[in-house]
């Protein structure tokens, strides 16, 4: 029986007036699932956060300053302390890869494991562009580590995930194609007829649309270019059901999936070493 919208409407009201913490959290559940997250979590040993931080913190006590403004997402003192240390004559490209992305990788380890919220990973996203900003000023004009196409794949427009993924990717140095949410198969196949493209990276919040990928993945195989696919739809034993094709859980992922592309590596390894990779992280973590 379908209720009318003015009753769900008060239920929903009265939810949250006598339950404001699970209302809270059950909110959260549904931006992580636009984020591109399975709701569903898994039955495993992770890091506490402030054991993430410690793995990935610079020893360097500028560089921790730096990777802590990202963490935090404070976007000002990430320019600030960047700026500083640009003046100090400290190497853009060290600064990104050493202080810089620590700072999200952190974030995103941190929100893999359940210990933060999609705001958190925003603001963070936030504070390593403005970083990564100052850097490419500094070095001017250098060459694109790759060309990615990113998009939401067709009947889904849940673009959070995405755009996170898109602006990780370009950070690393990657040229990006945001080709948007809701994107044709066949726009794809175009794109990829008239560019120079390395990786299509295509993601599904729903069960509904994620065979989409498995289309796209088939109609992109003679081309060369596989898909690193990924959302709260999707997950490894649906993507190992089809070909070209590799899963990414999270954004950093993605980073991971398109510097093995462009190294020369096909989809079959790639997949392969995301797989094992997975599987050692785990046993790390245990021990």
């Amino acid at each position: 029986m379908i209720r009318h919208i003015d009753t769900a409407a008060a239920e929903i009201y009265e939810f949250k007036e006598k339950n404001p913490q699970r209302y809270k959290e059950l909110l959260e559940v549904g931006i992580r699932i636009g984020f591109g997250e399975s709701p569903e979590t898994e039955d495993k040993a992770v890091l506490t956060p402030d054991k993430v931080r410690a793995k990935y913190l610079p020893k360097d006590a500028a560089y921790a300053a730096l990777t802590d403004a990202v963490i935090e997402g404070e976007v000002k003192e990430s320019q600030r302390l960047t700026a500083a240390l640009l003046e100090k004559g400290e190497d853009p490209t060290g600064l990104v890869v050493n202080a810089l992305m620590p700072g999200i990788q952190t974030v995103c380890e941190i929100y893999d494991n359940g210990d933060a919220f999609v705001p958190e990973i925003l603001l963070a996203n936030d504070a390593l562009v403005a970083g990564v900003a100052l850097c490419q000023e500094r070095l001017g004009d250098i060459p694109s580590a790759g060309r990615v196409a990113s998009l939401v794949i067709e009947g889904d427009v849940h673009d959070i995930g995405k755009n996170i993924v898109a602006a990780i990717l370009r950070a690393n140095g990657f040229e990006v194609i945001d080709m948007g949410r809701d994107v044709l198969v066949e726009d794809v196949v175009d794109l990829v007829k008239k560019e120079k493209i390395d990786l299509v990276t295509g993601t599904s919040l729903m069960s509904t649309t994620k065979e989409g990928l498995r289309a796209l993945s088939e109609e992109l195989k003679a081309s060369g270019v596989p898909v690193a696919c990924g959302g709260a739809a999707v997950d490894d034993h649906f993507v190992e059901t089809f070909t070209n094709s590799i899963y990414g859980k999270s954004p950093l992922d993605a980073v991971k999936i398109a510097q093995s592309i462009v190294s020369g590596k096909d989809w079959v390894e790639v997949r392969k070493e995301m797989k094992i990779g997975k599987g050692q992280e785990k046993e790390k973590i245990k021990n």
